[in-house]
């Protein structure tokens, strides 16, 4: 089996690459900030870029690993078009996107494909199509995910102050230098 390398030729000479540098601490680091500030509405660039990433260097996840990365971040989108207004969330607005899902689910070349990936695609698919169709089962799912969002936000911060154990410092876990 050819390597990477192999395939594109020799590599590029250092004082080359260090062109690249510049430009990709950049675009990580914009990419970081919609992570920090879970701006779901550029999620679809952050599924773009990884998917780059893993194409260069495919061997960073397996084949599950990239196509659940890959799908939550476009699933995460979609679901965000449909909680917004009726005016994004409608079958032209949201189609671009479920095709991308299935081009991720599909377009894993040389991997065996997934019976648990195939059936978590369909039934997203399943559910999107619910929700685009009946506009109340669609208030229903998002007042459900309101609820068991508050619900374990709760759980978290009621459990958190418990978990932690208080630190304290006695003579007797001290160490003593003669």
């Amino acid at each position: 089996m050819q390597t990477l390398r192999e395939e594109k030729g020799p590599p590029l000479p250092l004082s080359s690459m260090r062109l690249f540098i510049p430009p990709l601490r950049l675009v990580c680091a914009a990419l970081w900030q919609v992570v920090e500030r879970r701006d779901i509405m550029d999620y679809g660039l952050l599924e773009e870029f990884a998917t780059s990433v893993l194409e260069i260097v495919p061997e960073l996840m397996t084949y599950r690993e990239r196509v659940q990365l890959l799908m939550g971040l476009r699933a995460r989108l979609v679901l965000e078009l449909c909680r917004c207004d009726d005016e994004l969330c409608r079958p032209d607005t949201v189609q671009p996107h479920l095709n991308r899902i299935r081009s991720c689910v599909s377009n894993q070349k040389g991997e065996v494909s997934d019976p648990k990936v195939e059936a978590s695609e369909a039934s997203f698919m399943k559910l999107i199509e619910t929700l685009l169709e009946q506009p109340e089962e669609r208030e229903l799912f998002f007042q459900f995910l309101k609820h068991v969002n508050d619900l374990m936000h709760g759980l978290y911060s009621n459990a958190w102050p418990h978990t932690q154990l208080p630190v304290t410092y006695s003579a007797t876990s001290q160490v003593h230098n003669p």
